[in-house]
């Protein structure tokens, strides 16, 4: 009986084939796709390596790192292998780490692939807290599992929420009104002190409102629009209207805030009660006025005094009696008070027309003209 046996050919072709050595070789049919995929994991290990994200590869079971990229290790400060022989929650500032346990685990809980993202403190060689933004993912590779930790620093973004904080608190305590609004002339935002000068109770209750809504004069809000698109900026005193439809006097100072390309993005107004200093203005000029009539009077009543005092001067140098010098020498004296009246009175138009054009500056007008009738003899 004969058994069968391959022909020598089929038999060295076999062998070359499997030792690696033929032209269908499985050594050489795998090789090239080996070296392409591990020459694709080498650039996608340098992408990883070049984010700014620091990037951690957990061990679900352990909870220890099983590899991280460059930006990990230049954040904390540690080598590669330091980090690879410690836990990752050794890393998260011990106040927050139950918190970041938490949500690793409820990461566990779901479907691989979910995410879940929470605010942490880093903790580096040196011991200074990064605050970092986790997003956890949990994956598995073959049959392990492990959480991928994608940790963004945020310290730039917290610093520009504590200053918009800072600039928002601002905003809502200023005594004086603020408004925002569109384009059009629509509110998008007013602060508390604009509610209380318009005798709203909540600041709420401006959203939708028109500019127009807040002035005696309807068609001042479309002014101030117009204004602000031609020209940015506007200072302009006007009449208010309260929420119980009374008016005041107000002063409007506004601009048109732009982005970085220039492009006009809202209007802001910023609104002063001014009534106290309109009626102090008021009161003023007419305090002014009363003044002046008071002095023209003063005028009048001297030639008044004068006229008189020349009759008794008259009769007096007629008589001759010893009391008759001392008469004279009494009137000459009350003749030089009504001069010197005369000379006040001129002095005090100059200072009332001075007075009238700069109302708000210079000594109180009382004590000016009290000066003006004292003599160097005896006071007033």
């Amino acid at each position: 009986m004969h058994m069968h046996s391959d022909p020598p050919d089929d038999r060295d072709a076999l062998r070359e084939k499997i030792i690696g050595l033929g032209e269908t070789s499985l050594h050489k049919s795998y090789y090239p796709e080996l070296q392409s995929r591990l020459a694709e994991l080498e650039r996608f290990r340098a992408l990883l390596d070049q984010t700014h994200d620091a990037i951690f590869l957990i061990r679900a079971d352990t909870g220890r790192l099983a590899d991280v990229n460059a930006s990990a290790v230049t954040y904390l400060g540690l080598s590669k292998e330091e980090l690879l022989a410690m836990p990752f929650a050794s890393l998260i500032a011990p106040h927050q780490k139950a918190a970041f346990l938490e949500t690793v685990r409820k990461s566990n809980e779901v479907p691989s692939g979910s995410r879940r993202t929470c605010t942490a403190y880093l903790v580096s060689r040196e011991g200074r807290e990064i605050p970092m933004e986790i997003t956890v993912r949990s994956v598995i590779f073959g049959d392990e599992q492990y959480i991928v930790a994608i940790a963004r620093d945020i310290t730039d973004r917290i610093l520009t929420e504590e200053e918009l904080k800072i600039k928002e608190s601002a905003l809502e305590s200023s005594t004086n009104g603020i408004l925002i609004a569109d384009l059009t002339g629509a509110i998008m935002y007013a602060n508390p002190g604009f509610a209380s000068i318009f005798g709203y109770e909540q600041d709420g209750v401006f959203m939708g409102k028109n500019l127009e809504a807040f002035f005696a004069t309807p068609s001042v809000g479309e002014e101030i629009t117009g204004h602000l698109l031609d020209n940015h900026t506007i200072v302009k005193e006007t009449i208010g209207l309260r929420s119980d439809g009374s008016s005041f006097h107000i002063q409007v100072s506004g601009s048109v805030v732009q982005n970085d390309a220039g492009e006009p993005l809202c209007i802001m107004l910023i609104v002063m009660d001014i009534t106290e200093r309109i009626l102090t203005d008021q009161m003023k000029r007419k305090t002014y006025e009363q003044l002046g009539k008071n002095i023209e009077q003063f005028a009048i009543i001297g030639d008044h005094i004068r006229n008189p005092l020349q009759v008794i001067v008259g009769y007096v140098e007629m008589i001759d009696d010893p009391l008759a010098e001392k008469i004279l020498e009494q009137s000459c004296r009350i003749n030089e008070f009504v001069t010197q009246l005369d000379r006040g009175w001129v002095e005090s138009a100059n200072v009332r027309q001075f007075l009238r054009k700069h109302g708000d500056g210079g000594e109180p007008p009382l004590q000016t003209f009290i000066h003006i009738g004292a003599t160097k003899e005896e006071d007033p």
